[in-house]
């Protein structure tokens, strides 16, 4: 039997150390955005993300994913009504002091940004016996997770706005 560990000296599917190397990088340097160019993103980069999201791991293939993308002013204008709702009730959590410190934190950039991405889970994808699924139910939103944290880690442009909606 075979082994395709990437780890594996001299593996077909081995990274190279300066490709660990940059993996690593743009892992420790990825930051939040809180602050946006005006202009859009060209379609070509927008084309290379979506691209690259389509194809980020999933348990059986699933990829339990939907990307819908936001231009519309009066559009971001109510997501991002239904995102401050959210985020008052979710500063009810925390005592007065906390509280107050969550409060002052920007968490969106929904309205300064040019573009958003809104990605969503779709739990039925696939049916209901996918790889993954059946021990786990949760699997689609993880994977859904870790298929944003991948796009984050491929592509620093402060020019989107990164929308998760659970199932």
């Amino acid at each position: 039997m075979s082994d395709l560990s990437s780890d594996m000296p001299g593996s077909v599917h081995a990274f190279s150390m300066e490709s660990k190397a940059a993996i690593y990088e743009v892992m420790y340097r990825r930051r939040d955005i809180r602050r946006f160019r005006p202009e859009p993103l060209p379609e070509e980069t927008l084309a290379v993300i979506l691209q690259a999201a389509h194809h980020a791991p999933s348990v059986g293939f699933m990829q339990p994913w939907n990307f819908v993308l936001i231009r519309e002013q009066s559009t971001k204008e109510q997501v991002s009504a239904l995102f401050e709702q959210e985020n008052a009730l979710a500063a009810t959590v925390y005592d007065h002091e906390r509280q107050h410190l969550y409060r002052r934190l920007k968490l969106a950039g929904i309205l300064a940004s040019p573009l958003n991405l809104c990605v969503t889970c779709d739990p039925t994808r696939g049916g209901p016996h996918v790889l993954g699924r059946h021990t786990i139910p949760e699997t689609d939103v993880y994977k859904t997770s870790s298929s944003i944290r991948e796009r984050h880690c491929k592509h620093e442009f402060p020019l989107i706005s990164v929308i998760s909606i659970g199932s």
